[in-house]
């Protein structure tokens, strides 16, 4: 069976295992290292095993049916898209906590952080987020630049700029420590990163380098997906826009916004983005 090319190994190295942790128990790691670097599996259930392992989704690396868990890549996907409610469900599952891994519960908690920020419990998420700290290895740098992005997203909602900015550039230095073909991989972290902290620089009114931060962010964030990321960075355009009086990059913020929007399909934020383009009709 042909599995989605760098699949299993791209998640291993987000969790930051090496790939005998991953094949405990399931199979010899030499199979682990030739499925890897050949992209294909005949076993079926030895790949139901490490998509377990790996919280991921069956789906996501091969065509045939889902695990009866969610693994926690579903539960990002519905924070991503702003559907909160169904990540707390999920995320509430005691089959998911029961069969979930040891090294993923630092993504497990930061999860949880993103889903108490959304409903502005800063404090609990402040908590989630200093257990997944505390949980994660040294070298799970791909999750310690997003545990410490939402640490500095939940100083800024609580109006500690100061230590907001600290948490942003503890991000940022993990990103500049990467070579760029590895930045380009962690396209849609890096751009995750780069929102908050554009979002903190229009609040202490410096809107040139968050138009900067924006800029960064949309050039390494994948265009063929990431629809509502890149509305959220292309409404943050606007803003700054705004305030810099851009009124031609403005309105092609607000284009790229709507276009965006419609390649999702999804009907919330193509109705979330109509406003946008009402205005633009008008002016």
């Amino acid at each position: 069976m042909k599995l989605l090319k760098g699949s299993l190994k791209r998640r291993r190295e987000q969790l930051g295992i090496s790939q005998a942790d991953v094949a405990e128990g399931i199979c010899h790691q030499s199979l682990l290292s030739r499925i890897e670097r050949t992209d294909e599996i005949s076993n079926i259930t030895v790949l139901q095993q490490l998509c377990a392992r790996l919280q991921l989704r069956v789906s996501s690396v091969a065509k045939i049916n889902e695990l009866t868990v969610t693994p926690l890549t579903v539960i990002r996907y519905f924070i991503d898209i702003g559907q909160f409610e169904q990540a707390a469900n999920r995320l509430e599952s005691s089959t998911l906590l029961r069969r979930l891994p040891v090294f993923a519960l630092p993504e497990y908690n930061l999860l949880r952080a993103r889903i108490a920020l959304s409903q502005n419990q800063t404090n609990v998420a402040m908590q989630f987020l200093q257990i997944a700290l505390g949980d994660a290895e040294k070298h799970q740098m791909e999750l310690l630049i997003e545990i410490y992005t939402e640490m500095g997203a939940t100083w800024a909602k609580q109006g500690e700029y100061v230590y907001a900015s600290e948490y942003f550039e503890r991000a940022c230095g993990i990103i500049k420590g990467y070579r760029p073909t590895m930045r380009a991989e962690l396209g849609k972290v890096i751009a995750h990163t780069y929102y908050h902290q554009s979002k903190l620089y229009l609040t202490i009114d410096n809107p040139q380098k968050a138009m900067e931060r924006i800029t960064q962010a949309l050039a390494i964030l994948p265009t063929s997906e990431h629809f509502h990321q890149i509305v959220k960075l292309q409404k943050l355009r606007v803003k700054c826009c705004e305030q810099l009086s851009l009124l031609k990059e403005k309105s092609e913020a607000k284009m790229l916004m709507y276009a965006a929007a419609e390649f999702s399909k999804d009907i919330n934020l193509q109705d979330d983005v109509k406003q946008y383009l009402e205005d633009l009709e008008i002016n």
